[in-house]
């Protein structure tokens, strides 16, 4: 990039972000007023140069982050408008619905630059802005004065456009779409040698499970085994095993993985060029209609259907072709197989959604399954629904851990859902190393769960700093009493990493992504929680003490079970806590205790759920 002349005639101010490279920015000529960071990467990248600047986020409070995850549950759901459920629509599904989680998260860090660029010009109506190429695109439909440093494009990239394989503890490798599905075919030639597939369509109860991790829900692939029943497993976008250990788990269970043969899987090309010409027309007709996409895609007189429409449009046809495969693919595995029943863990998931469509069109009923702590309060409703798909609005049945969770169930209006207790599988894998001992006494775990990108808190530089502050808190206090501090993060890909300023001052911790917990919490002596995590729960059926410390960026607060089950304090409290319950054993046994009682009160079937799950299948 030539060196850029910097005008002198107003005030200059240079909005960065991590698109301007390292080379690009040292050939500006510094001649501005201030320097304005966009992102994590370029407020770190600027603090480790020692260049003074400010963080954009500093002109945007909490109440307006809160009014664009609104916003933005909103327009993700765009499909819905002007008879999209019919004109968008293939066997009954909604092709739009299919990415709209991705579609949320994309709009969410687009509204907030709109809404700071906009704060931007009105702070400073007399500057010139130098910007990155997508600032400056942005900058255009405000009518702001601004001129672009760079020509170069960032390809829109969607959630699930990559695929995140965990290795070990610390390794995960993310692989595209295009790639992913090389190593599945790899895969199924391999699950073809090794696994077993007695496939018997006769039988009249037979299940299936969709998009199952078999390490995480180890429990239930073994007591498959005890069952008489035909067991399928149907993962398109979670491997169906990624390491050794899975694919032991997968090989020494009755859950087979459902590989279609060939001849199944030959599905007329000329038939999904036809669907796909016809959703293609229908969709560009239905896009059509600028005047009301123009004033539905708004926020604070902000109108974004001019930059989005282009964007909207790349993104679905993008989409559409893979999508139409899919839903055959889907229709195979329903029609072949005698289904009586299938299993989800989501209801919002590319595949989920497929499979609830098509399910209802066979007559097969439709599971839901709890895997984690639900946000159990009025304001995440539709955030649950729309986003998580934790909560059984289109499922015949709702697999609830316990009391808790099936109590908030039955209250909702939306759902008609039967709720059987059934408990926690992967609580059942917990219970199962109970007796084992602590091999390292002077570990604390520290569970983090941190600001998520699925909501606008996640892309809030401060509001990460902040967190990571609590942490260095919490270190703090650790190691006053020689503990040592084990971090486990969060394996959400949809979560930030640390700073590297973080990295280097704490390189004596330990620090996990993914992999395993249970061998983490049996050695420790004590967990903490920063943050809503369901190994919590873990830790009370190893009988640990627990403190959770409230989270300020948890923006629907804390759920029934953690307050109620442990210590749930500010970071303020923690090390005058922590120093009391660590030199005083009835302090501690109090913190076990009550942990005790709450698992016993509030998770049914606590080391047998497994059992109780298959038995439920079977009875319904």
């Amino acid at each position: 990039m030539q060196s850029k002349t910097i005008s002198k005639e107003s005030p200059n101010i240079l909005l960065l972000d991590s698109s301007i490279s390292d080379n690009e920015f040292k050939n500006i000529n510094n001649n501005f007023e201030k320097i304005i960071t966009f992102d994590f990467e370029s407020d770190r990248n600027l603090i480790s140069k020692k260049i003074s600047h400010e963080i954009s986020d500093s002109i945007i409070d909490i109440s307006e982050l809160k009014l664009i995850d609104s916003a933005c549950l909103n327009f993700c759901q765009w499909y819905e408008k002007n008879n999209g459920n019919e004109i968008l629509s293939h066997e009954n599904i909604n092709l739009g619905s299919l990415f709209r989680v991705e579609f949320y998260n994309f709009l969410i860090p687009l509204i907030k630059n709109f809404l700071i660029l906009k704060k931007l010009k009105t702070q400073y109506p007399d500057s010139t802005f130098y910007c990155s190429n997508e600032l400056y695109k942005i900058s255009k439909e405000l009518d702001i004065k601004s001129i672009a440093l760079n020509d170069k494009s960032i390809d829109t990239e969607l959630t699930w456009d990559n695929i995140q394989f965990n290795l070990t503890r610390s390794v995960s490798l993310k692989i595209s779409k295009k790639n992913y599905n090389k190593i599945k075919n790899i895969s199924k030639i391999v699950s073809n040698l090794v696994i077993k597939k007695n496939y018997n369509k006769n039988l009249q109860n037979n299940f299936g499970f969709i998009e199952f991790d078999s390490i995480k829900y180890e429990e239930i692939f073994q007591e498959s085994n005890n069952f008489n029943e035909m067991f399928l497993l149907y993962n398109r976008h979670r491997p169906v095993f990624y390491n050794r250990n899975s694919l032991k788990i997968i090989k020494n269970s009755k859950i087979l993985p459902f590989i279609p043969s060939k001849n199944i899987l030959k599905i007329s090309k000329e038939m999904i060029e036809k669907l796909h010409k016809n959703i293609l027309e229908n969709f560009h007709q239905f896009l059509n209609n600028d005047e009301f996409f123009s004033s539905f895609f708004q926020l604070n007189n902000i109108k974004f259907w001019p930059f989005l429409k282009s964007t909207l449009i790349k993104i679905f046809e993008s989409k559409i072709l893979d999508s139409l495969y899919e839903i055959e693919y889907a229709k195979i595995f329903l029609e072949k197989n005698n289904l009586k029943a299938i299993v989800i863990l989501s209801e919002c998931g590319f595949t989920e959604q497929i499979i609830i469509k098509l399910a209802k069109k066979f007559s097969i009923k439709i599971i839901l399954l709890q895997h984690g702590i639900i946000i159990d309060n009025t304001s995440s409703y539709n955030y649950n629904k729309i986003i998580t798909g934790t909560l059984p609005i289109e499922s015949d049945y709702f697999f609830s851990w316990g009391k808790i969770s099936s109590e908030y169930i039955k209250k909702l209006d939306s759902t008609n859902a039967d709720v059987k207790l059934i408990g926690s599988s992967n609580l059942d894998r917990i219970f199962s190393k109970k007796i084992k001992k602590i091999k390292k006494p002077k570990n604390i775990l520290l569970l983090t769960t941190g600001p998520r990108n699925q909501q606008s808190v996640g892309h809030h530089v401060h509001i990460w700093n902040e967190y990571e502050q609590i942490i260095k808190t919490i270190y703090s206090s650790v190691s006053k009493h020689n503990f040592n501090l084990i971090i486990k993060r969060h394996p959400d890909i949809a979560e930030n990493d640390f700073s590297p300023e973080f990295y280097s001052q704490f390189s004596d911790i330990e620090i996990f992504k993914n992999g395993d917990l249970s061998d983490l919490l049996v050695n420790s002596e004590f967990v903490i929680s920063l943050g809503i995590s369901s190994g919590i729960l873990e830790a009370q059926i190893l009988q640990k003490p627990v403190i959770s410390i409230n989270a300020e960026y948890d923006i629907f607060g804390s759920t029934k079970y953690i307050p109620n089950s442990c210590t749930h304090i500010q970071i303020e409290e923690f090390d005058k806590l922590f120093s009391k319950i660590v030199t005083n054993s009835s302090s501690s046994n109090d913190l076990i205790q009550k942990g005790t009682n709450s698992l016993n009160n509030n998770i049914s079937n606590i080391g047998n759920s497994s059992h109780v799950l298959f038995d439920c299948l079977i009875e319904l």
